[in-house]
C-alpha cells in the first residue's frame, strides 16, 4: 500500500526519527529512509531478527522503551484497530537526551493504525480471491480455468512462469470428519503463510467444495520442505500429493495426478512420505486412480481372492508380498522376514495350493503382485505393509 509507506515517511520527517513498522507477528512491513551508517546497521539487524522477537508488552499511546540485543534502545508504540485489537507496532530509536516516549501523538498513531488495518483487510481479501481462483484453475470446466488464469496473471496474484506445479492436500486417511477437513484448510493456510514469511516467492491455494486442498506453485515443489510443514502436530496426519510441472493451462492434469499421489500416500502411508511426487509413487499412483474404495474382494484376481478367503493363507499374504518384492529371492525374503528359509518354502507352497497357481510363473507373479497391492490399497489387508511378518 503506497499510502502506508508514504504516511510512514511523512511521520519520520515530522518527528526527525527513523521509523520501522512491524505487523502483529513482529515482521517488518515498512520503514522510513535510513541514511546514516548507524541507522542502516540498526535497520539491517531489525530486518534480520525482528520476527524472532517476543511481542512487546506496550502500554498505552505513550509506548514503551525497550532494549533489544544488537539493536539498542527503541521505543515501541502499539497500533490499534477501531475495536482496540493490535494490528502492529511502530518502532523508533530515541534521541540522546530526549524523552524516549511521548514523541508520537495519538492522532499520528491512529492514522498509521488505520492504514495498517486497511492493509490487513486488503491482504485478507486478496488471499480469499487467490484461493477461489486457485480452485477454479484446476476445475473440470475449461472456461473457469481460462478465466482464472487470466485474472491471476492480469492482477499480479501469481508469478509468471513457464511451468507451474499443482499440489493436492488431504487429511491423510479415509477420514472425512469436520476435524479432518479443518486440518486440510489449516494445512493450506500454513503452507502459504510459511512461504510468505520466509521468502518473497509466490504461492496460492484454496479448498474445493468437497474439502480438498489445492496449492499452486510457479516452480517445482521441494517435497521434504512441504512435509516439514504438514508434520506439525496440529496438522498431522495431513498429507500432500505433488503433480508434475505443467504450463498454466495444463494444471488440471497436474492436479489430477497430484490427487492420485495423495491417495496412494493416504492408502499406503507406510510406503510413501507425507509429501510425495506423483512420479515417485510408482504403480501405486496408477492404482490409486482406480475407484479402489468401491472395489470388493470379487473384483480381485481369483488367486488373490482365494488367498484372502482362506484364514491361514490370508495371514501369510505379507509373506507373499515380500517374496514378490524380493523378485522371488527366497534367501532375501527370509532375511527380511527374519524367519528360516524352510518356513518360507512351506508358506509359499501352501499359498500356491490355495491360490491354485504356480508361483514360479512370471505372469502369475505379476497378477499376484498387482492384485495384492490393490487389496492393500482397498483396505482388505489390515496388516500394515511396514510390518510384513
Amino acid at each position: 500500500m503506497p499510502e502506508l509507506h508514504d504516511a510512514l515517511q511523512d511521520l519520520s520527517e515530522a518527528l526527525d526519527r527513523r521509523l520501522v513498522l512491524l505487523d502483529r507477528s513482529m515482521r517488518v512491513v515498512a520503514y522510513s529512509i535510513h541514511e546514516s551508517p548507524e541507522d542502516r546497521l540498526r535497520l539491517s539487524r531489525i530486518l534480520a531478527h525482528s520476527d524472532a522477537w517476543d511481542i512487546p508488552a506496550t502500554g498505552g499511546k505513550d509506548g514503551a522503551l525497550r532494549k533489544v540485543d544488537g539493536v539498542g534502545p527503541v521505543v515501541m508504540h502499539r497500533l490499534l484497530r477501531a475495536d482496540r485489537h493490535i494490528v502492529g507496532h511502530l518502532m523508533l530509536a530515541p534521541l540522546d537526551g530526549a524523552d524516549p516516549v511521548g514523541v508520537v501523538a495519538g492522532d499520528q498513531l491512529g492514522r498509521i493504525g488505520e492504514l495498517m488495518e486497511a492493509r490487513d483487510s486488503s491482504a485478507r481479501a486478496r488471499l480469499a480471491r487467490s484461493g477461489s481462483l486457485a480452485v477454479d484453475l484446476v476445475s473440470e470446466e475449461g472456461e473457469r480455468r481460462r478465466e482464472a488464469a487470466a485474472k491471476l496473471l492480469g492482477e499480479d496474484i501469481l508469478g509468471v512462469s513457464a511451468h507451474y506445479c499443482a499440489v493436492a492436500i488431504g487429511p491423510g486417511n479415509r477420514e472425512t470428519t469436520p476435524a479432518a477437513l479443518g486440518r486440510v484448510e489449516q494445512a493450506v493456510a500454513e503452507t502459504i503463510r510459511f512461504v510468505n514469511d520466509t521468502s518473497t516467492a509466490s504461492v496460492i491455494g484454496g479448498v474445493t467444495d468437497d474439502g480438498g486442498g489445492v496449492l499452486i506453485f510457479p516452480r517445482p515443489v521441494v517435497a521434504p520442505r512441504l512435509a516439514r510443514i504438514l508434520t506439525r502436530p496440529r496438522l498431522a496426519p495431513a498429507r500432500a500429493g505433488i503433480g508434475p510441472l505443467a504450463p498454466l493451462d495444463g494444471l488440471r492434469d497436474s492436479y489430477r495426478r497430484a490427487g492420485w499421489a495423495l491417495r496412494a500416500g493416504s492408502l499406503a502411508p507406510a510406503d510413501h512420505p507425507v509429501a510425495v511426487h506423483f512420479s515417485d509413487t510408482g504403480t501405486d499412483g496408477i492404482l490409486a486412480a482406480l475407484p479402489v474404495d468401491g472395489l470388493g474382494p470379487q473384483d480381485l484376481p481369483a488367486p488373490v481372492r482365494n488367498i484372502l478367503q482362506d484364514g491361514k493363507t490370508r495371514s501369510w499374504a505379507p509373506t507373499l508380498e515380500t517374496f514378490l518384492d524380493s523378485a522371488g529371492d527366497i534367501q532375501r525374503t527370509a532375511q527380511v522376514l527374519n524367519v528360516h528359509r524352510s518356513t518360507i518354502y512351506y508358506r509359499l507352497d501352501r499359498l500356491g495350493e490355495v491360490a491354485g497357481v504356480d508361483l514360479r510363473l512370471g505372469a502369475v507373479q505379476r497378477d499376484l503382485h498387482v492384485g495384492l497391492r490393490l487389496a492393500r490399497l482397498s483396505g482388505f489387508l489390515d496388516i500394515p505393509a511396514a510390518s510384513r511378518s
